[in-house]
């Protein structure tokens, strides 16, 4: 046999040799694959037709005004509910559907969690109807079946449907903790201004505003409030009002206030007043409002 024929006989054995390593490699390949698969099926399974399935915890996030147990009651989760046909969709679609619940947004946790996630309307206000104060959202309606219930909003008096919306939407835009520190807003025209109101808020400051442009001012109350000069019990040195109708100012009362009654004792305007005003702590509010109108220019 020649040295060429030696060769290709054993280049030959080679490739043949390399063939069959090659088909044992894929065969194992295959039995792993397969066998993956197969695990996975029976894992799958176990889980679908066992209570590994089944959904075992609601986890509820986002409320304050809806009761977690009404949130859990509303999606319906039941004993026989498995994670794989129950529908999360349906369950959002059925929270929205609540007057209190804006949105809602549930998912699902491996094993066997459900997480229940909702944004609700701002309870704003309330209005006074017969001997009971009703609560109002944001979006307006009055949440007559929760009358008595409490809240952090103001009553809101003497506000025609038109006026009463405007402030509604004024008191959605300011931060929830300005809105908490509000007890009372009333609706009080003058010729000269038919969008103004009287706030009366929880630390017995009163504030005279304008419905169109109190939201943004009142934004910046908290630091008005510590501007004002206080004694050692915290009790303003001076009585007056914080007028926010035009710039930002504190107007003390006159001197005849004190023979008042509390009635009488209502925010006043007035050119004798504006002139008393003119004082370290005006200075200190139209610096508040300067600095706020230069934000909002940047902003825009």
């Amino acid at each position: 046999m020649s040295e060429n024929e030696n060769v290709k006989q054993f280049d030959s054995k080679y490739l043949k040799a390399k063939r069959i390593a090659r088909r044992r490699k894929q065969r194992r390949i295959q039995f792993i694959v397969f066998g993956i698969l197969l695990l996975f099926i029976i894992l799958l399974l176990l889980y679908m037709f066992t209570p590994l399935s089944k959904i075992k915890e609601v986890e509820v996030k986002g409320n304050d005004n809806v009761s977690t147990s009404e949130i859990k009651k509303t999606v319906n989760v039941t004993n026989r509910s498995r994670m794989y046909t129950f529908s999360t969709k349906k369950a959002a679609k059925k929270l929205e559907d609540k007057t209190l619940i804006k949105h809602a947004n549930v998912h699902k946790q491996l094993p066997n969690k459900l997480i229940v996630d909702v944004s609700e309307y701002n309870i704003v206000g309330l209005v006074k109807k017969k001997d009971d104060y009703v609560p109002i959202l944001e979006d307006g309606k009055e949440l007559k079946h929760l009358s008595g219930s409490a809240s952090n909003g103001p009553v809101l008096t003497g506000f025609s449907k038109g006026k009463k919306q405007d402030i509604i939407d004024a008191l959605n835009k300011m931060p929830s903790n300005v809105r908490a520190a509000i007890s009372e807003i009333s609706y009080e025209p003058t010729k000269g201004s038919e969008n103004q109101i009287k706030l009366y808020t929880s630390d017995d400051i009163q504030v005279l505003g304008n419905i169109r442009t109190i939201a943004k001012k009142m934004k910046y109350y908290p630091q008005m409030t510590e501007a004002l000069d206080r004694d050692e019990s915290g009790n303003l040195k001076r009585n007056g009002y914080i007028d926010l109708t035009v710039g930002a100012a504190f107007v003390p009362y006159s001197e005849n206030d004190d023979d008042q009654s509390d009635s009488e004792k209502n925010v006043k305007a007035g050119s004798e007043h504006e002139d008393k005003a003119k004082d370290e702590l005006q200075e200190t509010l139209n610096k508040i409002d300067k600095n706020k109108d230069k934000s909002d220019d940047k902003n825009n």
